[in-house]
Order: structure tokens, then C-alpha cells, then sequence
């Protein structure tokens, strides 16, 4: 009985950090949840090239009648802002042999993929800070790789969102958008 007087007291003297520690609790419990039980289920791709693995990690956001890519507050995604490409960590592709992305190499290592979504083109980002939340750590000096590619419109709409690596590209597809980077093994 004493303990519970002393958390009321608590409680009622200092309610800001009795909010701030509640609001902890709210986004950790929420965050350590089942990966699969998540809103946007963790989803992994893989493809094996010879002895080489080819790895995509990212929890899938559904559309559930959003408006996804645009501009202004009825989009969930703007366009020319830093988007994780997918929901909660950020979207993670990883390889055991060194790559080339496009025209560009990309060492052996597992990297965080970033976009900045764009009507007309993307900018997809290879970045070596892997392990973080979101957009919100980005630094511009660890991106390895910047690219752009151009998105073309999806004949119906892919309601949650599809990364897949294959042994010639990575793969996107979610809304009414879809793009491909062509993908080979260095020499």
C-alpha cells in the first residue's frame, strides 16, 4: 500500500514526466510487438546467385484507401522528401560479394535503402547506417550509393508494398507505382 501512495504522489507531482514515461512504455511495447503482428508485417526477400546471397528486409505498409505518393498533407509519402521505403526500421538489403548497382559498385555489406519519391523519377539510396528508425539518423556522407530511376504506373493497385530481389534487379511495387534497378555481380 505504501508503494502505491508513493506513485500517486509521484504521479500528481510531476504529471510531464509521469507522461513522458507512460508515452516510453507506449512506443516500446508497441515497437518490440511480433513483427508479424505489426500493421506493416516485417517481409523478407532473398535470391542465392552461385554462392552469393542477395537479402531485402522491410515491413510492408498496405494502402487501406490511402492516398499514398504526392504532395501536400493528404499524401502519406511526399514527393522530394527522404522516404525509409516501407514502415517502421528502415528497410534494410544486405550481399556477401561486392555489386554493381546500376552503373555503380556497391561493396559487400547490408546497407539501409532510402528513396526520395518524385512523379517523375526517384532517388534511391544505398546508405551504410543500417540499424536505425525510420528517416530520422539519415547522414548524407554514409550514403555509398544515390541513383535514380524512373517509376512507371501499375496497371491496378498493389495494396501493401512489395520489395523482391531476383538475380538481375531489385524490385518495387506498391500503389500504383513500380521500379526496377538492375542488379550484377562485380568481377
Amino acid at each position: 500500500m505504501k508503494e502505491l501512495a508513493q506513485f500517486r504522489t509521484l504521479c500528481c507531482s510531476n504529471s510531464s514526466i509521469t507522461i513522458g514515461i507512460l508515452s516510453f512504455w507506449l512506443v516500446t511495447t508497441s515497437c518490440s510487438q511480433n513483427p508479424e503482428n505489426r500493421p506493416s508485417p516485417l517481409r523478407v526477400d532473398s535470391v542465392q546467385i552461385g554462392s552469393t546471397t542477395l537479402r531485402v528486409e522491410y515491413s510492408s505498409p498496405s494502402v487501406r484507401g490511402r492516398k499514398i505518393f504526392g504532395i501536400g498533407d493528404t499524401y502519406l509519402e511526399q514527393y522530394g522528401k527522404i522516404w525509409r521505403t516501407g514502415a517502421n526500421e528502415a528497410t534494410t538489403f544486405s550481399t556477401d560479394r561486392d555489386l554493381k548497382i546500376d552503373t555503380f559498385d556497391l561493396p559487400k555489406g547490408k546497407y539501409a535503402i532510402f528513396t526520395i519519391p518524385d512523379s517523375n523519377s526517384w532517388e534511391v539510396i544505398f546508405n551504410k547506417e543500417w540499424n536505425q528508425w525510420g528517416t530520422y539518423y539519415h547522414k548524407d556522407s554514409l550514403d555509398v550509393v544515390r541513383l535514380r530511376v524512373t517509376p512507371t504506373k501499375l496497371d491496378s493497385l498493389q495494396e501493401q508494398m512489395k520489395l523482391s530481389v531476383s538475380p538481375s534487379a531489385l524490385n518495387f511495387r506498391w500503389d500504383n507505382i513500380t521500379w526496377s534497378i538492375p542488379i550484377s555481380l562485380s568481377e
